[in-house]
């Protein structure tokens, strides 16, 4: 396959490309600055075809995939893009991957992460993942541990907003997993007065990471340890997600062949539950998420 030809399954393909994956990977010289300059396109507004769902995905990864440097501050740009546009164009990578990804391109320079998560128009879920990614970094010692707490406890100041922010998740969360004792009145005095919603977790769940963190510095994930794993193949990471399964491939088709609506509408009228609910509202079905992150998706 060309490159060019390779760039295009990457965006437009609805099933895992595997062909086009394998083939960018023999051809990665050339492909690393196209994967590029589609993010770059994207940021730039030049490229209807990338306001598609999912259109980045695949090369978001793949750049993570590959421990490609030369992407990380693009990618970091990307990340902080307007949140909408960004979940159409990567999905639940927002939450799942985004901080394994960072961690993975990472050029040394933790200046384009700090900027996330300080930045309040960034997605919520993104500057929480990427306070997860400092973390990573500064217990795989490529991040100074001293210089990411200064950070994190300069953030107990900086941080915006202070209430209702998914962001505070993930800076409690880097706070235990480093073993940051002397940031633990600061972290008690953020779930006293809820700037760590209570929906999300307890103080009782930062003490645990807390204690796991200082029993084992250098392997603080206990149960998480899967999710705080360094970034591997993307064919690995994606296959297991709904979007490429074969069941969702089916519901596609049903889709596709189902008889259309009908012309006249029906005798009674319709009613729609969740009328009046906002994306960024707690989603009523109780799981303490956002609908955008819920039953929306």
């Amino acid at each position: 396959m060309q490159p060019a030809a390779i760039l295009q399954e990457l965006i437009h393909s609805e099933d895992l490309p595997r062909e086009a994956l394998r083939a960018a990977g023999e051809r990665r010289a050339e492909m690393v600055p196209l994967l590029i300059g589609q993010i770059e396109n994207y940021l730039a507004g030049e490229s209807s075809e990338l306001e598609s769902d999912g259109s980045l995905l695949i090369i978001f990864h793949l750049l993570g995939e590959w421990r490609e440097r030369s992407a990380y501050r693009t990618l970091a740009r990307f990340l902080r893009s307007d949140p909408d546009r960004l979940e159409s164009a990567i999905g639940d990578a927002t939450t799942e991957t985004a901080h394994k990804i960072m961690a993975a391109v990472f050029d040394g320079d933790p200046a384009p992460i700090y900027n996330i998560i300080l930045d309040a128009s960034a997605d919520e879920y993104v500057r929480s993942a990427m306070c997860e990614t400092l973390a990573m970094l500064a217990v795989d010692g490529r991040l100074d541990r001293e210089e990411a707490a200064s950070f994190l406890r300069d953030c107990w100041i900086s941080l915006q907003p202070r209430d209702g922010c998914f962001v505070w998740h993930g800076w409690q969360s880097a706070i235990a997993r480093l073993g940051l004792v002397e940031l633990r009145d600061v972290v008690k005095e953020a779930f006293d007065r809820r700037i760590v919603d209570p929906r999300w977790l307890h103080y009782q769940h930062f003490e645990h990471d807390l204690a796991l963190a200082l029993l084992s510095p250098t392997d603080p994930w206990g149960n998480d340890r899967d999710n705080f794993a360094p970034f591997g193949g993307t064919v690995d990471e994606l296959s297991t997600w709904y979007c490429f399964t074969e069941e969702c491939r089916r519901a596609r088709e049903r889709a596709r062949n189902a008889p259309p609506l009908p012309l006249f509408p029906p005798r009674e009228p319709a009613t729609n539950p969740l009328r009046g609910i906002g994306r960024n509202d707690p989603c009523p079905c109780g799981s303490g998420k956002k609908y955008k992150k819920c039953c929306l998706q």
